[in-house]
Parts: structure tokens; sequence; C-alpha cells
């Protein structure tokens, strides 16, 4: 990962970078478990900011720290004004909502913007890193774990020193760095030809096994690995991917026909989508963890359903879908879907919701899955005769 403190050749940060924090909405939280892990990358949040009016202030001082890469003392320097005049400041006693209980609770205080501004500024070069690799992938399709540049080095980190896999391996999902508080790991990017020079290439990284963290704000039980802190087993830049697919897909129904298609067209052909159908994202099919449940349901919009079709499926919904889960069940090349619009056009659609087609003297056959009532269609299978 780039270090965001270390000297550059411009003044400002990255847009890709800028754009992952930015784009967040406001999330007023009591206590650090109520927005953990992947929400992280569509919310902002600020614990014990929940009934007070400062998470906004929060959010703007922040994003201008990051965009003008303002170090910590020249943010908090700005900051601290406007929370103390705003009375969220040191030790006071306060209602915790989900509780109903009074307690005494550290507010604002230099230790804690510390925190914030090392969060947040960390979480956002990492997303903006990640999404300059996934770009870039076909020609630097490898990552290395490099070494902390912290005075206190983690054990397990060290052990993943040198570590070379590919980039749409599923590790990185739950190790790319940071992947604990102050954590000063980084990744390198690297060419094929570069990978194989590397005395671990091929090597799997060693697995310090994982522990059971329960959030006893939610309930939820999930398993983290070592070495590895509650809150950091994700990787912000693929998740705010998935985030802004979601948001896409439920506002191609408003479109036009024509309008709907085109986008549809550019999701089909974007990274995102090849992520999504090529298995990028760790999903298990076989697990009931909540977390896991969530990830099989992510889906990117693909193709346009013609209006006979969708009538005779019974969906309002006009855009076809690919979910996590159907794309590890279907378990095709992401290249072999693009016949799918075509098909659509082309073929005939049976009362069961099977689309089949004849596209260049090869049989295509598209099994469709209507949900939420017609909200949301899904493409459960693809084969040809191939």
């Amino acid at each position: 990962m780039t270090d965001p403190f270390a000297p550059e050749a411009f003044k400002h940060a990255p847009k890709e970078v800028t754009r992952y924090f930015d784009e967040k909405g406001l999330a007023p939280s009591w206590h650090w478990q109520d927005v953990m892990g992947d929400e992280h990358a569509r919310a902002f949040t600020v614990a014990r900011t929940a009934g007070y009016d400062v998470l906004g202030d929060v959010k703007d001082a922040l994003s201008k720290a990051i965009r003008e890469r303002q170090d910590f003392e020249d943010f908090k320097k700005e900051l601290e004004p406007v929370l103390k005049a705003k009375g969220w400041w040191g030790k006071q006693e306060a209602i915790d909502p989900l509780t109903g209980k009074a307690q005494t609770v550290q507010l604002g205080s230099s230790r804690r913007l510390k925190t914030i501004y090392w969060a947040n500024v960390n979480s956002a070069y990492a997303a903006g890193e990640w999404e300059r690799t996934w770009r870039t992938r076909r020609v630097l399709p490898y990552l290395e774990y490099l070494i902390s540049t912290a005075g206190h080095k983690r054990l397990e980190h060290l052990a993943w020193v040198g570590t070379v896999l590919p980039v749409e391996d599923p590790w990185w999902d739950t190790h790319y760095p940071p992947s604990a508080w102050l954590c000063q790991c980084r990744t390198g990017q690297l060419s094929e030809d570069d990978a194989k020079t590397k005395i671990r290439f091929g090597q799997q990284p060693e697995d310090f096994g994982s522990r059971t963290f329960v959030n006893k704000r939610t309930g939820e039980v999930s398993r983290v690995p070592n070495g590895i802190d509650p809150g950091w087993d994700h990787n912000p830049g693929k998740f705010r991917m998935q985030s802004a697919a979601d948001l896409i897909a439920g506002r191609l129904d408003g479109m036009d026909e024509e309008a709907r298609r085109i986008a549809a067209a550019d999701l089909a052909g974007s990274s995102l989508f090849r992520h999504i159908a090529g298995g990028g994202v760790n999903f298990d099919p076989t697990s009931t963890d909540p977390e896991q449940v969530s990830r099989g349901q992510i889906a990117i919009p693909m193709a346009e359903i013609p209006e006979a079709t969708a009538k005779r499926i019974g969906a309002t919904s006009r855009t076809l879908r690919l979910s996590v889960k159907d794309a590890q069940n279907i378990h095709l090349e992401p290249e072999l879907y693009q016949p799918v619009q075509a098909a659509l056009d082309k073929g005939a659609i049976s009362e069961d919701g099977v689309v089949t087609a004849t596209l260049a003297g090869v049989e295509w056959r598209l099994r469709l899955r209507v949900e939420n009532a017609g909200a949301a269609v899904y493409l459960e299978e693809l084969e040809n005769d191939q």
C-alpha cells in the first residue's frame, strides 16, 4: 500500500482515494461495533456521535485532510475548536441508546482524534490503491506482502512478508493491509515475470487459524483470522466497488430502455463484473454466517430484459443481475457471459423462466430467477451445447 505520509511530488491525493471517502454516507453511532467490516465502505461513523451534531464536521475535516494531505497536527488544529464549541469533548455522562443506561464516556480528545485520523486516512488510501491495483492487474497480476515500517511488528504479519499471490486471490479479501490498528504493512504490485523471481512465489501464506468474535452490540458471531483485528478483516476497495454496483442496479429500472441497455452493457464490461463473474469475491456457499450470506447476494446488472420477456415471467424489473452466489454456481469465465444480451433479445422464454436461443449455430439456455415480487431478476443458470 502507498504510504500516505511519504513525501509526494503532487499536492492533492489521487481521485480514487478521495472518491472512496467522499461517497460515504453519515452513520451516527454509539459504539465502534455498531458499524463494522464492509459497512465502513458505505458509511462514515465515529463512535459516541449519536445525539451530537458533529459527525458532518468530522467528515468534512477528514475529507480536507485526505484531499490536501494534511498531517495530523493540522487536522487536529482545525477540528478541535469546532468539536469543543459543540460540547463534544472530554468525559461526560450520556445515555447508551441500545441499553438506555447512563454511563461516563470519552467524547473528543487528542488521542481519539488521532485514532479517527489514522483509521480513515489509511482506509481511504488502501481503497484507492486497491482500485488502481485492480485496474492494472492484467499487466501487473500479482501482489507481494511487504514488510511493515512500524517500530513494533506483529509476528503474524512478519510471517506473511514476501507472500506473492494473484491480485484476484481471495486471501486479499481479509489480509489486504492495513489489517489491524496502526498496521503499517504494505503491498507491491508485480508483473508475472517479476513475481516468478520471488522466493515465495507459488507458496501459500502461513495460516495462523482464526478466533471467534462476538459483536456485543448486535450479537453477530464471526471468525476473524489471527493476526488481524476485528473490523479490519476486509478489503475496503473491494466492498466499495460492490456497494456502488448495488446502488446502480436499483436505478437502472428508472431509465428508458435505450439508456438501461447502454448502462447494463457498460457494467457487463466492467472490472467489477469480471471480479464477481470470475469468483473474485471470497464467498462460502455452505456457510450460514450472516456476512457470507450477504456476500452471496451482492449482484451487478449485466443485461436489459426485453419487455415481452419481463411480462412472461411476471417481472416488474427490466434489469438482469448476476449475483456472487449464482456466479459461483454457474462457474464460467467472464467472457462466456457476453452472449446473454443477444440470447435475451433473440430467444424464446418459457413460463418457468428458461430462455433458449441459437447464436451462431450454438444453442444457449438461460434460466432466470424472479425475486421480491418481480422487482429483481437474476441469471441463475447459463449453458450452451458446445
